[in-house]
């Protein structure tokens, strides 16, 4: 997530960054060869649209976790099953107002420098491609993350190796180059206030940032000349969707006990919440309680057996000792909450109320310091 102190920080060299602070005749001369922005107010509608109706649906405004991955986030377990699509809708997902906001803001300046330079439909595509690359970059690092950040760092390096390569090339050239120092200046201090802040995705806008070097290499550097084609970006789109494969590869072969954590986690909220419902379907003798014994010998036990399974091979393939202190820790838990359903099954069937309350407390206490495992490797990360 770009910072605010970056946006309204009072120093000379980012005032003069901002669009509306820049000498007239590059206004003008930019105006020119894009005299209306088309993609860049399309992708704040979008963006800002989706953040509404995520708000209308969920009821919340700073989103949990488990409404960021049904709504697409990037979370690396998904992606490792085969939904690759992840890399590309997490860039369209913020988890709170301000994230969107300060998202939004910084896309509208940069977007009206690069999209007037590029054209729309090539600033669309190279948009998209430097979100892809810093959510293959996160994918590494982060178990989930969302937001716009990365693609519009992309935005900026794009913008950078058109300043670095303008030198001595007319009057349009010369005032790009003049934004060499601010926008390094800007890269700067945000990088450093993502590495201070807790829960910013700095390895995604790393990743935009290279993305968008590349990518200004590749298609931007001679459009000061001239709009560039979109066949320009045929080479990019190649070399993008290797990276992505790449790393969604990579992610795939790891051994991630944070993910998995995460991913059996929400599994076990949605058994914990189908168990309070028959229990008061129970209660209003709508069920039995050899019927819900049944059923969560169908649906929860092989579920937890899954999950250990899968937990042992984590332990047998972590090869540092962090790790296998991780497997090891998350495949007690999973024992204590199999021992409580076993109490919960056996009770229902046999009607005994007290062991049914004993596998309530147990399950109580496992899920606690699941929980607090999941807090510790599950939380959401912006850029």
């Amino acid at each position: 997530m770009l910072s605010i102190s970056t946006l309204f920080a009072p120093t000379p060299a980012v005032e003069r960054l901002e669009p509306h602070d820049a000498p007239a005749s590059l206004q003008e001369m930019l105006r020119a060869r894009q005299p209306r922005l088309i993609v860049t107010p399309a992708i704040l509608a979008i963006i800002v649209t989706i953040f509404v109706v995520m708000v209308a649906v969920s009821g919340e405004v700073a989103f949990s976790s488990s409404t960021l991955v049904r709504w697409g986030a990037q979370f690396g377990p998904a992606v490792a099953d085969g939904q690759w699509w992840r890399l590309l809708s997490a860039m369209w997902l913020h988890a709170h107002p301000l994230h969107l906001a300060l998202n939004a803001i910084f896309l509208w300046r940069f977007g009206d420098y690069v999209e007037r330079l590029l054209g729309p439909v090539v600033f669309l595509i190279v948009y998209v491609l430097a979100g892809v690359v810093a959510s293959a970059v996160s994918l590494q690092f982060h178990g989930l993350s969302v937001g716009a950040s990365g693609a519009i760092f992309g935005l900026v390096g794009v913008l950078l190796t058109v300043a670095m390569t303008s030198r001595g090339s007319g009057g349009l050239g010369e005032m790009v180059a003049e934004l060499r120092p601010n926008l390094i200046s800007i890269v700067v201090a945000n990088l450093f206030l993502g590495f201070l802040m807790q829960g910013v995705d700095n390895a995604a806008h790393v990743g935009g940032l290279a993305g968008g070097l590349v990518l200004g290499w590749l298609v931007g550097r001679h459009s000061l000349d001239t709009t560039p084609s979109p066949r320009r970006t045929v080479i990019p789109i190649v070399l993008t969707a290797a990276i992505a494969a790449a790393a969604i590869l990579f992610v795939g072969a790891r051994q991630d006990v944070r993910g998995e954590v995460t991913r059996v986690g929400m599994q076990i909220d949605r058994a914990e919440a189908a168990y309070r419902i028959a229990r008061r379907d129970i209660e209003a003798r709508r069920r039995t309680p050899a019927d819900v014994a049944a059923e969560a010998e169908r649906t929860v036990l092989p579920l937890i057996h899954d999950a250990q399974g899968r937990a042992d091979e984590l332990l047998r393939a972590a090869a540092a000792s962090a790790t296998r202190s991780q497997a090891s820790a998350w495949e007690g838990y999973l024992a204590r909450y199999d021992y409580a359903w076993r109490l919960r099954v056996t009770g229902l069937r046999d009607g005994d109320a007290g062991r049914v309350a004993e596998g309530d407390t147990r399950a109580s206490d496992a899920i606690r310091d699941i929980s607090r495992m999941l807090a510790r490797t599950s939380s959401v990360n912006t850029r």
